[in-house]
C-alpha cells in the first residue's frame, strides 16, 4: 500500500469517527482529536465538526486528485472516494 493509500484509508477512518451522529453537547474523543493532530488539523473543544469533516474532505479531494494524475490508465483501477 502506497503512502498516499495510507493517508486516504486514515482520512476516511477520521472522518467517520468525526461525522458520525452525536449529541449537541459531545465533544471530540481524544483518539480522534490526536488523530486529528497527527494528520495536521489542529483543534480543540470550541472546533466544530462540520469545520473538520469540510477540512479533512478538502483534504482528501486534493489527494484524490493527486492520485489521478499519477494513474495509469485503463487496466489499472483509479481510486474511488471512501
Amino acid at each position: 500500500m502506497s503512502e498516499h493509500e495510507r493517508l486516504l484509508d486514515r482520512l476516511a477512518t477520521l472522518l467517520s469517527q468525526v461525522a458520525r451522529p452525536h449529541r449537541c453537547d459531545d465533544g471530540l474523543p481524544d483518539e480522534v482529536q490526536s488523530g486529528l493532530w497527527e494528520l495536521g488539523f489542529p483543534c480543540s473543544v470550541e472546533t466544530s465538526r462540520e469545520e473538520l469533516v469540510a477540512r479533512l474532505w478538502a483534504r482528501k479531494r486534493s489527494l484524490l486528485l493527486t492520485m489521478r494524475s499519477e494513474w495509469g490508465g485503463p487496466g489499472v483501477t483509479p481510486p474511488t472516494a471512501a
